[in-house]
């Protein structure tokens, strides 16, 4: 019995796909449907996810994700040149390793230095490291929060800097940046009725609102992204107003991770599993057997 549960799960492993969608924010914030623009790549033994867009060229996009690799079973952050015209992947480079499990490579950027504060739960705190350039790699600067982080985000649109991050899918928690100690500090939780706090990318703005893309985790992890309004009253009290949802294009996938977006391009994650047709006949024999 575990023989025939190691090959089902080898048919059920996650696979996540990378798309650009055309007309970036304005596409996705409009009741059309999304033409998205799928990366294409020859690798069958790895998936890429969590994009955070770095940077757009006259001729490239450079998009940082998490890559896993099947045989490594962790994430990695790399670094994916993708031609701006055809969306091929012309080079991947590994920027960061460690030896727990990396993933939401979320950006900062201050003046021309740019920083990266991916996710490493595992580790039990969140680091922020410096983009190198492309023929470098991610140097750590600081540990910025001593608490483990689930795809955090951080912002200093609302007055002060602070750090958003969930341990729960219904409860969103709010950390202050600290000047004397250089790190995030613990300041108060956020509670919804339903699972769309986790975070689905950075902060938005559009126009003249702010908006936070949500992991809508209702029914399963990471099934939809929930588009929420993002305001705050003057006692200080965040308001999240659910705007629109996005769901898979078609049901090659059955959840959507990510939204990002940066210089008029955006970019989202899918989800699907290694090999689906298999999984779904294997699914329909044991039914048949039951």
């Amino acid at each position: 019995m575990n023989h025939w549960k190691r090959i089902y799960g080898k048919f059920v492993q996650d696979r996540w796909d990378i798309g650009f969608v055309e007309g970036g924010l304005e596409a996705v914030m409009s009741n059309g449907e999304l033409n998205i623009h799928w990366l294409e790549h020859p690798y069958k033994d790895r998936w890429f996810a969590d994009p955070f867009i770095l940077d757009v060229t006259d001729s490239e996009i450079v998009v940082l994700v998490e890559e896993y690799q099947y045989g490594i079973n962790k994430g990695r952050i790399a670094a994916l040149i993708v031609d701006k015209f055809s969306y091929e992947l012309k080079e991947l480079k590994i920027i960061l390793e460690l030896d727990t499990h990396l993933s939401f490579p979320a950006i900062w950027r201050e003046g021309n230095r740019i920083y990266v504060y991916p996710e490493s739960w595992a580790s039990g705190r969140l680091c922020l490291y410096e983009w190198e350039g492309v023929d470098g790699k991610l140097k750590e600067v600081q540990v910025i929060c001593d608490e483990a982080m689930t795809d955090a985000i951080m912002t200093d649109r609302f007055g002060k800097r602070m750090l958003f991050s969930t341990k729960r899918h219904d409860l969103l928690r709010r950390f202050l940046y600290d000047s004397t100690s250089g790190k995030f500090v613990f300041s108060d939780e956020i509670k919804f009725d339903r699972e769309i706090a986790r975070n689905a990318g950075d902060l938005f703005d559009y126009c003249g609102e702010i908006y936070r893309p949500a992991q809508r985790c209702d029914h399963r992890y990471g099934e939809a992204i929930e588009i929420q309004k993002v305001s705050v009253n003057e006692k200080g009290e965040f308001n999240f107003v659910p705007m629109k949802s996005l769901l898979p294009p078609d049901s090659r996938w059955d959840g959507m991770h990510t939204l990002n977006s940066f210089k008029e391009y955006a970019v989202i994650d899918v989800h699907s599993c290694r090999h689906p047709n298999l999984r779904d006949g294997i699914n329909k024999l044991r039914k048949h057997f039951k």
